[in-house]
């Protein structure tokens, strides 16, 4: 996993105090990265236009553009007057270097190969105003190639839309990785993310952090060693049946299917389940992991009594989080996988905050941060980038695709859980290995965006490899 800060300006001043490169080195080596790429990228003579605000994202792009110009065609677009010095300083280079102020921003637009965002980096922290918009809606009409500086201009430190944003087709960021790249509304603004060191290794530049990016690489397979083994060795995973008996049918195929040596559903009437699922009317003493929630109904949550579930490792998802119960069963050995409504009832009854869903989604890093700060549980919070929370530390998945929104996917997910806690994975683990698994099963989905359906991912599990 790749640590992710929420403000990277500390590091900038670490890299000047203990290495004594000023903020003009770090500059030039920043805008060292974006040329570089575009001279890989792109045919010499192409044209490259910078869009060019007051600060010193503004600055890298005309330092970019200086070293571009002569075997590239450059112009800029200054969106400000009001520069800060090195903004100034730079701008003089880039026309002593020849680069040439455009004043049709449309025509420039259109004309343009590539085109370079500069217009505000991550310190934004006010909507945009009407001009401003109107210009990021230009860009983002336009055919060029977008490159974005940093981070799309648009986007605050923790991944807001402010209005409006650059939809880049690659961000190329400074130094290390911005946490505000990875939430789920910059997901369809910031394209692939490159990171460019500023003339020192990541090991030298980046501290201790409270974030990280989840990677290919951390996914742990339960795949087996050992060849004496038995059934027993890999578990006995549990699913409370309700209502909605579908749910439970989904959740004990996913955890079948990923390890688990055995899987019972609990419920008095007839399930009709598939020949390798059990059926129990009780829980028993051998059974060490369930999945509580999902399809369980208003009935089936007044009927359930915590007590049944001591000593026992827990999915929780669904139904169970618009229930004081829950508090009874969060613990340790539990990890929650709610979707945001879900997320947000959950808020309320832990005495943490009373909020809709648009305020969930536009501050999920913070929300799910403070929840894990008081709660020794594993809260997994889906979304477009899957925010695993544990200890006030944010893990992020971002392999999530649109073709995961549909009814029964989180079901075969709360399974994938379930399935390595009934193995033995510590919750913080499983939840990772289970998170990470669930969307890199649909590598190879080859059908249309919308024709998912919850059995692929299961289909697609049983053939990961790890990569």
């Amino acid at each position: 996993m790749k640590n992710l800060y929420l403000d990277t300006r500390i590091l900038d001043e670490r890299a000047r105090e203990k290495f004594g490169l000023s903020e003009e080195i770090l500059m030039e080596n920043a805008a060292a990265g974006i040329a570089n790429f575009i001279c890989k990228k792109f045919k010499k003579g192409m044209k490259v236009l910078g869009v060019c605000g007051s600060g010193n994202n503004g600055a890298d792009v005309l330092c970019a553009l200086r070293m571009l110009e002569g075997e590239f065609e450059c112009e800029f677009i200054l969106a400000s007057q009001n520069f800060k010095p090195l903004v100034s300083k730079q701008l003089e280079r880039a026309k002593s270097a020849g680069v040439r102020e455009c004043k049709d921003v449309e025509s420039s637009l259109n004309g343009a190969n590539c085109v370079i965002d500069g217009l505000f980096g991550s310190g934004l922290n006010r909507n945009l105003d009407k001009k401003h918009i109107e210009l990021i809606s230009k860009i983002n009409k336009s055919s060029a190639y977008t490159i974005a500086c940093d981070i799309p201009s648009g986007l605050n430190s923790e991944g807001k839309v402010l209005g409006a944003c650059v939809k880049a087709d690659i961000t190329i960021t400074m130094g290390a990785r911005k946490l505000g790249l990875y939430s789920d509304a910059a997901k369809d603004f910031v394209g692939k993310i490159k990171v460019t060191d500023l003339g020192i290794s990541a090991q030298n530049y980046e501290c201790e952090s409270d974030y990280y990016l989840l990677e290919k690489c951390d996914l742990v397979l339960p795949n087996r060693k050992n060849q004496c083994v038995n059934k027993g060795d890999f578990g006995h995973a549990f699913i409370i049946s309700g209502e909605h008996i579908g749910a439970s049918k989904l959740c004990a195929k996913a955890a079948f299917a990923f390890g688990a040596g055995l899987v019972s559903v609990i419920g008095e009437q007839s399930l009709n389940l598939p020949t390798h699922i059990m059926q129990a009317s009780k829980i028993s003493d051998k059974m060490n992991a369930g999945a509580v929630g999902m399809g369980l109904g208003k009935k089936g949550i007044e009927e359930l009594d915590a007590q049944i579930f001591k000593g026992k490792r827990l999915v929780l998802d669904a139904d169970i989080f618009y229930s004081p119960k829950v508090l009874d069963l969060l613990d340790g050995n539990c990890v929650l996988t709610p979707h945001p409504k879900e997320f947000c009832s959950l808020l309320k009854i832990c005495k943490i905050a009373d909020i809709d869903v648009q305020t969930l989604q536009e501050n999920r890093f913070t929300y799910a941060k403070s929840w894990s700060e008081k709660f020794k549980a594993v809260l997994v919070l889906k979304g477009a980038n899957t925010i695993i929370a544990k200890d006030g530390k944010i893990y992020i998945m971002p392999y999530g695709k649109n073709i995961l929104a549909k009814g029964g996917s989180g079901d075969v997910l709360s399974g994938l859980v379930l399935a390595l806690l009934a193995q033995g994975y510590e919750p913080l683990d499983a939840a990772i290995s289970a998170t990470l698994a669930h969307a890199l099963s649909l590598r190879n989905f080859g059908k249309n965006s919308y024709a998912l359906e919850p059995t692929d991912i299961i289909k697609g599990v049983k053939c990961l490899r790890k990569k």
